[in-house]
């Protein structure tokens, strides 16, 4: 039996009149790991409500689509099963949520062709993982460390919690001389790191981050490679800055963001979620408002209605390639499994949408793609795209 609030809450997610607000505290209610048996009450209810297709809002086929790729995590255990559920899953979501003429959708109505790939050739998900690089240039891998102290930085510890790596000072006080350090993750890994003042921030694959071990007085500098989402804790005497090796910076107070700095993608990308901040380029500034992107390339614009969802969706465990080029998601793959990724003639000209984990193996992601025309031949982690 569900609660009569959340029953409230469906309702008005049926019928088109949940608020912004009402539609976040839905997803979190939805996503919490004891509803499995809430998730598969809203698919069916929005499964059974007649003449639904094609009216789905787009905020809400985004959180739609998130719940059927958590509902399908979380209940699926061995390889198999997760793959029978998964295109159960996915042929209802693509009942609800076509993109329309020309976006292909991912799903799973027919038998999947077969990858062309050399025998036993495995390629599992990235996981969590980085180097950390001290302030004397010595390097600790952090992958298989255990919980606890893992080294010192002038007055400070270095401690691994539970797959974060977190820094506290032993007497209150900062170290006499700044001393930096950079955590560092290869392709197929990502991380966390909570800095010196509290800063949250999360790591994509291929990604860095330098900071020093205690902030000097009245400023918070960091510099990253890569991708990144901030949570900064808030500190009105110490404005945060992150700068980029694209010569961008962004500057907060206290916010939630994300940075897309990868020096393959076309433009830099910054994401704001909530608070507010300052991208500062070469070609100008511009101030950002929760839920607007500032994109810059050989200029900068504002995207005044980004896709949040689709900014951070690394960070859930989520591929979202929502109107995406090949190309796009070619690099996003890349990162994750460790693969070259060549193509065979000229890229096709295809554009994507939905959404699926990133847990799954690159064969099972690769099956999917496949459904909208483009080929692929595995050797060894050679990725050839073919058209």
């Amino acid at each position: 039996m569900l609660p009569s609030e959340f029953q409230h809450l469906v309702q008005k997610f049926l019928d088109d009149s949940i608020t912004g607000e009402e539609l976040e505290r839905f997803r979190q209610w939805v996503l919490e790991e004891r509803a499995v048996d809430v998730q598969e009450a809203v698919i069916e209810a929005v499964l059974q409500k007649s003449n639904y297709p094609g009216e789905m809002p787009a905020d809400k086929q985004a959180v739609f689509t998130y719940i059927l790729e958590e509902a399908n995590r979380r209940t699926a255990t061995p390889s198999r099963v997760k793959m029978v559920r998964m295109r159960r899953w996915w042929a209802a979501a693509a009942v609800l949520l076509l993109l329309g003429t020309g976006l292909y959708f991912l799903t799973r109505q027919k038998a999947p062709v077969k990858i062309a790939a050399r025998p036993g050739n495995i390629i599992r998900p990235g996981r969590e993982g980085a180097i950390l690089t001290l302030a004397d240039g010595s390097q600790v891998v952090l992958d298989s460390l255990k919980n606890g102290v893992i080294t010192q930085q002038g007055n400070t510890d270095v401690k691994l919690r539970n797959g974060q790596l977190l820094y506290n000072s032993r007497d209150g006080s900062a170290s006499p001389s700044l001393a930096y350090n950079t955590v560092a993750t290869p392709r197929g890994r990502q991380f966390q790191v909570i800095l010196p003042d509290g800063t949250t921030v999360w790591l994509n694959a291929a990604s860095s981050i330098r900071y020093p071990v205690a902030f000097p007085e009245g400023e918070r500098n960091v510099v990253i490679t890569g991708e990144a989402y901030f949570e900064v804790a808030a500190d009105a005497r110490k404005p945060f800055t992150v700068k980029t090796d694209k010569g961008t910076a962004i500057e907060v107070l206290g916010t939630s963001f994300n940075v897309n700095a990868y020096t393959d993608e076309s433009a830099l990308r910054a994401t704001l979620l909530q608070g507010k901040i300052l991208v500062k380029a070469a070609t100008g500034n511009k101030v950002l408002l929760p839920g607007q992107q500032a994109v810059v390339a050989q200029s900068i614009t504002v995207d005044a209605h980004a896709n949040t969802g689709q900014a951070i969706a690394w960070k859930n465990g989520i591929f979202n390639f929502q109107q995406a080029p090949l190309e796009v998601v070619m690099r996003q793959i890349a990162r994750w499994y460790d693969v070259e990724v060549v193509y065979e003639k000229n890229i096709p000209a295809i554009t994507f949408g939905g959404e699926m984990g990133r847990d799954l193996e690159l064969k099972d992601v690769l099956e999917f793609l496949q459904e909208s025309g483009v080929h692929f031949k595995l050797s060894g982690r050679k990725l050839t795209v073919m058209p």
